[in-house]
């Protein structure tokens, strides 16, 4: 009878070895995977499309904006869009996913966060396009660092790092979602791909 239990012991605690091992490489397939922008669309500030906040030089400036006179009274900048996440997996190990917390971030500091659930299973040299939405409220950003300066460089792009995209993936083990333990970055310039329409 000890032995049966000898027996059974040590198949449990190879499984569970066994499974922690498994856990590790997937996770590990995780971070290994290329994350990239393919596109954002559906881009909307203060209500509008970009189109209608185009200087004649093609760039931002004060006057192609006067419309958001009311808004700043209001205290209310929306700014919404939708991004086109593409994931490629150039490693052997099969990358499982079953959802990711992303993250928008103005000068290190979350403007946005949301989750978008969807399984994406990718063998070595396979990609898939996810879909995640954003919607926030930026006036407050733009107070705090003077609305000129705020406006310069989020549409004119001036400093990579102003506005950042970040996701954090999962997999999904024993019924939870187990996910990277930290966000990994998708793009420094996030701004660029928003406001493309300024040159």
């Amino acid at each position: 009878m000890k032995k049966i239990i000898g027996i059974i012991t040590v198949c449990a605690v190879m499984m569970l070895s066994g499974c922690q091992v498994n856990k590790k490489a997937q996770i590990k397939a995780l971070a290994d995977c290329e994350y990239d922008v393919e596109s954002v669309d559906q881009v909307k500030f203060n209500g509008k499309s970009l189109d209608s906040f185009k200087g004649s030089d093609g760039n931002y400036n004060m006057s192609s904006i006067a419309s958001l006179a009311m808004a700043l009274f209001s205290k209310e900048l929306p700014l919404e869009g939708k991004v086109n996440l593409k994931i490629t997996n150039p490693e052997v190990q099969k990358a499982a996913f079953n959802s990711f917390k992303y993250v928008i971030e103005i000068q290190n500091s979350p403007l946005f966060e949301g989750t978008v659930d969807q399984n994406v299973n990718l063998n070595q040299g396979e990609s898939t396009i996810v879909p995640m939405t954003f919607k926030a409220n930026i006036f407050n950003k733009a107070k705090e660092n003077g609305f000129d300066k705020f406006f310069d460089e989020l549409l004119n792009k001036k400093s990579e790092g102003f506005m950042v995209l970040k996701i954090k993936p999962s997999i999904r083990i024993a019924g939870q979602n187990i996910y990277y333990p930290s966000y990994i970055t998708v793009d420094k310039n996030f701004g660029s791909k928003i406001f493309k329409l300024f040159k």
